[in-house]
């Protein structure tokens, strides 16, 4: 992608680009993940991502060079990345070859969306995001099951999970929806569930009331023939975002 803008001279794409790879998906989720498995006792794993952490770090030089090239030929001559010192980055080509993409890519996608959604749930329900909670996985399917187990550690760990439990606990939860299926969150004992009802049926009402102002404009033929196209699809985009918003809360004032 970043390649391809810098062809159709979109540079300012590229550096959006090239700066959004770098902070979320390297800082934000690498190596975040790859903390976790440093920290484990899968001896094969650790030994991989110190392979490989230092390779992505250096195309991740390379690939910023154009955009920030003082900073990054110090971090590259300081960290002798070409094993003699000598070397300057800018002598350095990009990375070339085509991806290829596994399981694994996908797996990794599924622990990050996970995770996020735990973490947007959490701040959703104004629950400080440091606290720790339970998940019941009772109601998943096998599939996303045998998931769950399988990567346990890392989900534990980044999620801020104590337990995932095969089966409902007999207190008070909330019903969190990821990927269409439902997972039942327990909180500490000193996050007040009453009082997050309380707000979540507020901010439901403060949806509806919006849902139904947008209602009444789309109903209405003289708003249609008037206004122009993408205000009229924005306001049916507004809509349907608005109507997942309030099934979402539904659901999750209904298991408090």
């Amino acid at each position: 992608m970043i390649e391809q803008n810098v062809k159709d001279y979109r540079f300012d794409e590229a550096a959006k680009n090239a700066y959004r790879f770098a902070w979320n998906s390297y800082c934000d989720w690498y190596l975040e993940l790859s903390k976790t498995i440093l920290f484990s006792d899968d001896e094969a794993a650790k030994n991989e991502i110190k392979i490989i952490a230092p390779y992505i770090f250096k195309q991740i030089l390379i690939m910023l060079h154009p955009f920030i090239p003082f900073v990054t030929e110090e971090i590259w001559l300081k960290n002798k990345f070409d094993n003699s010192g000598k070397n300057f980055l800018m002598h350095a080509n990009w990375p070339e070859g085509s991806l290829s993409e596994d399981k694994s890519i996908e797996d990794v996608e599924k622990i990050i969306t996970i995770i996020s959604e735990i973490r947007s749930f959490k701040n959703e329900l104004n629950v400080s995001p440091g606290s720790f909670t339970e998940i019941s996985t009772e109601l998943l399917d096998k599939t996303t099951l045998n998931f769950i187990n399988n990567n346990e550690v890392i989900l534990k760990k980044l999620g801020r999970i104590n337990e995932f439990h095969q089966k409902n606990l007999d207190k008070p939860s909330a019903s969190m929806v990821i990927s269409g299926e439902i997972f039942k969150v327990y909180f500490d004992g000193d996050v007040d569930l009453k009082l997050i009802k309380t707000n979540l049926i507020k901010r439901q009402e403060k949806y509806q009331k919006e849902l139904d102002g947008i209602s009444k404009r789309l109903s209405n033929k003289g708003f249609i023939d008037r206004a122009p196209k993408d205000i009229v699809d924005q306001e049916k985009t507004n809509y349907n975002n608005l109507e997942k918003d309030i099934k979402k809360i539904s659901l999750t004032i209904e298991s408090l």
